[in-house]
């Protein structure tokens, strides 16, 4: 019977669930999690996977192995007897544009929350601007002013990942250019303009 499973671009780890149901990674498929149809798969990519995370996982399909494979041991390379199981082109064509659809749709969501918290920030530093605020007040507008440029900074990462993804081709994509961009992305550091005391033994 066909199911599905998580997997990395490489197709060399996989997704599953420690005894506390708890998801993690294994390089063993024989251990991946597996779900009986695509619809239970991504359910788990979206709404349990960690967003800056979620964009290197897919659901493919997989078939029951005909042997058993030594656990911790998975074959990364195609074997000429294999080739006809591993190209099953509908599900090939439906993974790459469920995927596709997937990101569009994210990208299309994103952008409206973009443009929805700049007018709330627009609107608190006009509160700041036109108020005296007391002590309680101003840390109120603070928490919410701190709130919205965060939120606004994971939308910005999510909209860089995506089109950093949108912008490759085929073969950077193949050659690992994905995993570099967001890798980019989740490492990269403010440099201040003219202020730089204002970052100086300041902890996240």
């Amino acid at each position: 019977m066909e199911g599905f499973v998580l997997t990395n671009l490489a197709r060399d780890r996989y997704i599953y669930f420690d005894g506390n149901q708890r998801m993690a990674v294994t390089s063993s498929v024989n251990q991946a999690a597996i779900f009986l149809d695509s619809t239970k798969a991504y359910r788990v990519l979206d709404n349990q996977m960690p967003k800056n995370k979620r964009g290197s996982w897919y659901v493919v399909s997989i078939q029951p192995p005909t042997k058993e494979e030594p656990k911790g041991n998975v074959r990364t390379e195609l074997d000429p007897s294999d080739t006809e199981d591993v190209f099953d082109w509908d599900t090939i064509a439906g993974n790459i544009t469920g995927s596709y659809r997937q990101i569009l749709d994210y990208r299309d969501f994103l952008q409206k929350e973009q443009s929805k918290v700049e007018l709330e920030l627009c609107d608190i530093e006009h509160a700041i601007e036109f108020y005296s605020l007391n002590a309680s007040e101003g840390y109120k507008m603070y928490k919410l002013f701190h709130d919205c440029r965060v939120r606004r900074r994971e939308i910005k990462n999510d909209l860089r990942r995506i089109n950093a993804i949108l912008g490759m081709t085929y073969e950077q994509i193949a050659a690992g250019s994905i995993e570099k961009a967001f890798e980019e992305v989740d490492t990269q550091t403010y440099h201040p303009r003219i202020l730089p005391e204002l970052f100086e033994n300041r902890k996240k």
